[in-house]
């Protein structure tokens, strides 16, 4: 049945394209949590400089700057998480089905062999039954 093997090559494409999309969200995710960090390093390093008054004074501004770019970033790694968590749920899914379809291709193989062989045995006893009469009737 060649509908299974072209299913089979349908869903490893599939599971193919989900594990690209995967990889694209993991890489987005590790870029915004570099940004993060980087931004922590900045208002560190910011904090350290800050060392005479008109620093001083801009730094209020500067620190509420950051503050709001913080949680502009964390939203958007919260988001760029749940979209991980679903493409690695929607990937298991896929690998899942694929396995089903290669499970049922085996067993199918597996059940033609096991019939090919039948007619084999059922083929070689009637040649040995043939031969038996045959040298019967001698």
């Amino acid at each position: 049945m060649k509908s299974l093997a072209t299913l089979i090559k349908l869903q490893k494409t599939f599971v193919d394209e989900q594990r690209q999309h995967l990889a694209r969200l993991l890489e987005n995710l590790e870029r915004i949590e570099n940004s993060i960090a980087q931004l922590e390093i900045i208002k560190v390093r910011e904090q350290a400089a800050v060392k005479d008054e008109a620093a001083r004074m801009t730094y209020g501004a500067f620190l509420k700057q950051m503050i709001e770019k913080g949680r502009a970033l964390e939203t958007e790694r919260q988001t760029a998480e749940l979209a991980v968590k679903m493409a690695q749920e929607k990937l298991a899914e896929l690998f899942e089905e694929q396995k089903r379809f290669e499970t049922a291709e085996a067993q199918r193989i597996e059940e033609e062999a096991k019939i090919e062989r039948h007619l084999e045995t059922l083929e070689l006893d009637e040649i040995g039954g043939t031969r038996h009469e045959r040298q019967r009737a001698e």
